[in-house]
């Protein structure tokens, strides 16, 4: 009981002390003494002026605090009378000993209505430079607020409903909340605001929460569980979220390093996750980390952000990605190391870099396992004419590239390819694709395309070979045609001149040639159509010998052709066709733009169709006309009829010769 009265007696005493304190300074204290004092200190600390044109209020309840506003902060010569900053209303936490001793030192400090504009001129000064008076008296130890030389020791910091705008960008309605501010102390931190980069743009939300620690002794600062977030409004009437947290980030000034072991981000429906380090950050800036990006949707993705994602051949195309790279950047060079990324059913691994950040020269080195290219294509037809481009720069004379992609597996414009190889290096318009090679259709390709893009027209050379290939599977995917069959090798030497299929198919020129065995000759049935010609040409049906072959084949042992090409004409010379029942030999050309043909050819018939057979029971003449696609096969009748006459004389040509050599000894009597 005794102890208990003693308490009692204390805490009474001490309530006692502290509202005679308060009285004492609410009776004393006129806290607009220290008005000229603060206009002072601020103007020798700026070189700004300092207006506070109402009273300094004193209030000592709930706590001991100086209340002063509104108050504006001059602004720079020379950028209008507007003022630098201004705020609405100042209140100042203080302790109540050092004050009743005429000494101010400050606890808690809240700022409402703060507007701080920052101004460039036309020479590229802001105006939040120039700060500094001629004589800024230096601080005491007994006026510097018990911070020392480190951070300033304040209960807090609070700012509420403040504006910061730069040129058009603005941030406002930011709420700022700073906990107890001290050197080696953990000060809790939260703030929002809303931001917009340009005028008449909508504004995106913005929000942190973290616990600052400083050392401004060592210059180093740690944030701890940092969590920022916002969101985006990509398009009318949508909102998109995103978040970033990082449970520790140090920063440290001395050595320019910021380090962030782990951080987390969303931005809709994506998470990507990793850590990062940053060396040198002011002097020479170097980084490297790694990041993880978890499946997601592209298509979803750019629908969240109002983009429109490319319509696709395939509508499932662009609907799973994922990715994992180390990454690292410095010396004027960023680089992608251990890349595995997985569109779909596809997986692209190695490494990539941009090695000078300037001139954006890249290098690469990238494996495919397997993708099909035509499914990511427009589903409109290629044929169709591609809308003119406005005139600008072409990024292929400014391409940079050295690298290499390997492909497992690939369908690119309908040719399926296995083991495909590409080399790559362009150089200041001048692109080089070698070696290109890959197995296709039981066979091998190779080549070696350059592209020149240095001139005002571009031009490409072609060198390519096709050894051993199923050319009826090839043409069939490619070009979707079964016109010609069979297997063996095609190879073509060409150049042309151009922007788009018609230029260059109109400037192509070089050299084709063919060696195929086993095949067929879709469309046209020579054999049928000779025969036929035959049996019309014994009947004197003259009228229906010349004709349109649209069905039937003609298969042949081996087909030989070359082809010298000529501004988009190619022009055959040595034709040869040969099978059990015909051989075929020719010239005529093939007009790539049109696809026009014009063939004359000779065709040796070796079997009639009942079977008989001879070195040669004709020899009939045969024009070949249309198109690539409607090809119109006419025998030469009167041709025929020479060579069926040709053959009756040789069969009687003896008899002939003993008649004749009778009737000449006859008429001289020998």
């Amino acid at each position: 009981m005794r102890t208990a009265k003693i308490l009692t007696f204390v805490l009474g005493g001490l309530v006692v002390v502290v509202a005679a304190l308060l009285a004492a300074v609410w009776l004393f204290v006129n806290p607009n003494d220290f008005k000229g004092r603060i206009e002072a200190m601020v103007h020798d600390s700026t070189g700004r002026d300092l207006a506070l044109p109402g009273d300094i209020k004193l209030s000592v309840f709930p706590w001991i605090a100086l209340e002063l506003g509104p108050a504006s902060l001059g602004n720079r010569p020379g950028f209008g009378s507007e003022p630098f900053a201004s705020v609405q209303h100042v209140a100042l936490r203080v302790e109540l000993l050092p004050l009743l001793r005429k000494k101010l030192h400050i606890g808690r400090v809240e700022i409402d209505g703060l507007d701080l504009r920052l101004r460039k001129n036309a020479a590229g000064v802001g105006n939040w430079t120039g700060f500094g008076g001629a004589h800024a008296p230096p601080a005491s130890g007994s006026d510097a607020g018990g911070g020392g030389a480190g951070i300033p020791d304040l209960a807090g910091i609070v700012l509420k409903n403040g504006r910061i705008s730069y040129q058009s960008i603005v941030a406002d309605h930011i709420d700022l909340d700073v906990g107890h501010l001290g050197t080696g102390l953990a000060v809790p931190v939260k703030l929002a605001l809303e931001l917009s980069t340009k005028t008449g743009s909508a504004p995106f939300g913005f929000a942190a929460d973290f616990n600052f620690t400083p050392d401004a002794a060592a210059r180093r600062f740690r944030f701890a569980t940092l969590q920022l977030q916002g969101k985006l409004h990509p398009k009318a009437g949508s909102t998109v979220a995103w978040d970033f947290t990082a449970p520790d980030t140090t920063i440290d000034v001395t050595t320019q390093a910021i380090t962030v072991p782990h951080f987390i981000a969303h931005l809709a429906d994506a998470r990507v996750s990793g850590r990062v380090a940053v060396e040198k950050f002011i002097d020479a800036p170097r980084a490297d980390g790694s990041v993880h990006l978890d499946q997601v949707s592209p298509r979803e993705l750019l629908d969240h952000l109002g983009i429109a994602a490319p319509r696709t051949t395939d509508a499932k195309a662009l609907t799973s990605l994922s990715a994992d790279a180390g990454f690292s950047y410095g010396g004027g060079a960023a680089r992608l190391t251990g890349l595995t990324l997985r569109l779909d059913q596809s997986t692209l691994t190695g490494n990539a870099a941009v090695t000078n950040l300037a001139t954006h020269a890249m290098k690469f080195d990238l494996t495919v396992d397997r993708i099909d290219v035509d499914r990511y294509l427009s589903p409109e037809k290629r044929s169709a004419p591609a809308a003119a481009a406005a005139p600008g720069p072409d990024p292929l004379k400014t391409l940079r590239l050295d690298g290499n992609v390997a492909l497992g597996a690939a369908r690119i414009d309908g040719i399926n390819l296995t083991h495909v190889r590409i080399g790559v290096t362009a150089r200041a318009g001048l692109i080089d694709m070698a070696p290109l090679a890959a197995n296709l259709y039981g066979g091998q390709y190779g080549g070696h395309i350059t592209f020149d893009d240095r001139g005002t027209v571009p031009a490409i050379t072609m060198n390519q070979t096709l050894t051993g290939v199923d050319v009826a599977q090839l043409l069939q995917d490619f070009a979707k045609t079964r016109r010609l069959s069979g297997r063996g090798n095609v190879s073509s030497t060409l150049s042309a001149r151009g922007r788009g299929i018609d230029q260059i198919l109109r400037t192509l020129n070089g050299h084709f040639a063919a060696n195929l065995a086993d095949g067929a000759i879709e469309g046209i049935d020579l054999w049928a159509d000779i025969n036929r010609a035959q049996a019309l040409l014994q009947t004197r049906s003259l009228a229906g010998a010349a004709g349109t072959s649209g069905a039937g084949r003609t298969t042949f042992d081996a087909f030989k052709a070359s082809a010298d090409i000529t501004n988009g004409i190619a022009t055959t010379k040595d034709l040869t066709v040969t099978s059990r029942n015909l051989h075929v030999t020719g010239q005529g050309t093939t007009n790539l733009v049109t696809h026009a043909i014009d063939y004359r050819v000779n065709a040796t018939l070796l079997r009639t169709p009942t079977g008989a057979t001879g070195p040669a029971l004709a020899d009939v003449p045969v024009s070949i006309t249309g198109t690539l696609t409607d090809p119109k096969v006419r025998p030469d009748v009167a041709g025929m009829a020479k060579s069926r006459l040709r053959q009756e004389l040789g069969k009687h040509k003896d008899e002939l010769k003993k008649k004749l050599e009778d009737k000449l000894k006859g008429l001289f009597g020998h």
